[in-house]
């Protein structure tokens, strides 16, 4: 423990700590890229894991990004946040994003549209290391905040077992803590820190619950905040009893696709009979695991969308309960399916009226007259362009894209440009192009080597129907390699082992404004 410690700061500190160690959120060889406003929470976490390192062999990256919202004040908070850094020599990343302007486009709260950029931004952070792990600073009372948000948008008991310790590759070690602790931690350290007046609002309604909900409860009851956390922990082993049971029930109540009812291989389906039969909080759990097995997310499901879906279900007439992304559950002769949204059965026929794309010569003589018919060399694109080495490669519209190969690099100076992409050169394989968009595309969307299909990605990333023939795509055969404008193939991002980087800019062309 260092110097100026006092008894409370190392109850705080070793409270913080043995709680890392028993939910196992850091192990020896972890990168831990941390998330950095320059506020109390994550000032307190930044110190916290900088003193933790003294005990565990770990590294540390700081991660900022200013949204474009506060300005001046958020030009403050950067400079804060990168002279902490430097006072402590962890490598921080920096970020500008025009949220009020992706906001715009998107149609998303400023809030929900911040959240998610800063979260993409942490990913890709994490794809520069090995062993990589998000760790933000979330505590007990943003727990007990967002399970009161939402019990009063009509949540479940799943709503109710708030955010985890760990999941996938997010930690969050400040769980144990109350605001209160965070605050007399940095008091005691005589340590400043940024206040963002936007958490001051009511505008926002996670901040009138802050401001104005919880300071009451804590007025009824003391200890308010630790009973609610303890509610979601209990909340949590339930759940997981529950959907364990859940999903034995729909297994049993599953059989083999039957293109009479359901597009084969698309989804499961599921005999009502069987289901009608289970005790009704039970049936309600496995209709909330029907809904995700559909992509739609659950908090966008209301509670009305899980009763409704349980009375179609235990009703004797068929029938269908619309959910949000134009997805519906059909109840049809005793069979319960779901039927895909306009975009996604567009995509099944396109995918079902799609010629087989092969050379000509690969085509057998013998070959159908049928099969001949359904054989074309090449899909229509906007525009086709080899990439045959270093060079700039001009686009139709005045655009350029620029490649080059660099042999001396600095991995910790990634280019934060979204026009400007570095990849592991060793890693392209294939004749790379710049072209639009075709069936069948995809890029690698995570370290495990997970496909996701183009179209997908530009829908979850709210890119206009009208625009998306459009996109630049860098590409080898089917695999996209770089959305322009928006990201890379997980797969060729530059790591510890990168020896050589290829760098692609992109120039936006006169006539694209």
């Amino acid at each position: 423990m260092g110097r100026g410690y006092t008894m409370e700061k190392e109850n705080i500190y070793t409270k913080v700590t043995d709680y890392i160690r028993q939910n196992n959120l850091i192990c020896p060889g972890d990168t831990i890229v941390e998330g950095i406003s320059g506020g109390a929470d994550s000032v307190c976490l930044f110190l916290i894991l900088e003193e933790f390192k003294k005990e565990m062999d770990f590294t540390t990256v700081a991660v900022h990004v200013h949204h474009g919202i506060r300005k001046k004040t958020a030009d403050k908070d950067q400079k804060f946040v990168e002279k902490l850094c430097a006072s402590k020599n962890v490598p921080l990343k920096s970020f500008r994003k025009d949220i009020p302007l992706i906001c715009k486009i998107t149609k998303e709260s400023e809030e929900e549209c911040g959240r998610r950029i800063r979260y993409e931004l942490f990913d890709e952070v994490c794809g520069l290391y090995d062993n990589a792990k998000i760790a933000v600073a979330h505590h007990m009372n943003d727990q007990a905040e967002t399970i009161l948000f939402r019990m009063i948008r009509g949540s479940g008991i799943k709503g109710l077992t708030g955010m985890e310790a760990k999941r996938d590759n997010i930690i969050r070690p400040l769980l144990c803590l109350k605001r209160e602790e965070i605050e007399q931690y940095l008091e005691e350290l005589d340590q400043d820190y940024r206040i963002d007046e936007t958490n001051s609002t009511l505008e926002y309604s996670r901040n009138y619950i802050r401001k104005k909900v919880m300071p009451k409860l804590e007025t009824v009851r003391q200890n308010a905040v630790e009973h609610i956390n303890a509610l979601s922990s209990e909340a949590a082993d339930i759940n997981d009893f529950m959907e364990k049971k859940a999903q034995e029930l729909l297994d049993e109540a599953s059989k083999e696709a039957d293109s009479k009812y359901i597009v084969k291989g698309l989804s499961k389906k599921y005999k009502a009979d069987v289901l009608s039969q289970a005790e009704p909080i039970l049936l309600k759990f496995a209709v909330r695991l029907i809904i995700t097995e559909s992509g739609v997310s659950i908090k966008d499901v209301t509670r009305s969308h899980v009763d409704s879906l349980c009375e179609l279900i235990t009703k004797p007439k068929s029938g269908e309960i619309h959910l949000p992304r134009h997805v519906a559950v059909v109840k049809e002769s005793g069979i319960v399916y779901i039927k895909p949204g306009d975009d996604f059965k567009a995509d099944i026929q396109e995918l079902a009226n799609t010629e087989v794309v092969m050379p000509v010569a690969a085509i057998p003589v013998q070959a159908s007259t049928e099969i001949q018919k359904r054989v074309r060399p090449e899909p229509n694109f906007k525009f086709f362009i080899p990439i045959t080495g270093e060079g700039t490669y001009d686009l139709p519209d005045g655009s350029k894209v620029t490649c080059r190969i660099l042999d001396e690099f600095d991995k910790d100076a990634i280019p934060e440009d979204t026009y400007t992409k570095w990849m592991d050169y060793a890693k392209i394989t294939g004749d790379l192009c710049l072209r639009t968009r075709k069936t069948g595309d995809y890029l690698i969307i995570n370290k495990k080597g997970n496909e996701g299909n183009l179209k997908n990605y530009m829908i979850n990333e709210k890119i206009p129907k009208s625009e998306r023939n459009d996109v630049p795509l860098l590409a080898s055969g089917s695999k996209i390699y770089w959305v322009v404008g928006h990201r890379i193939s997980e797969d060729v991002k530059v790591t510890d082992g990168t020896e050589q980087v290829m760098e692609f800019v992109f120039e936006r062309g006169e006539e694209d404004g």
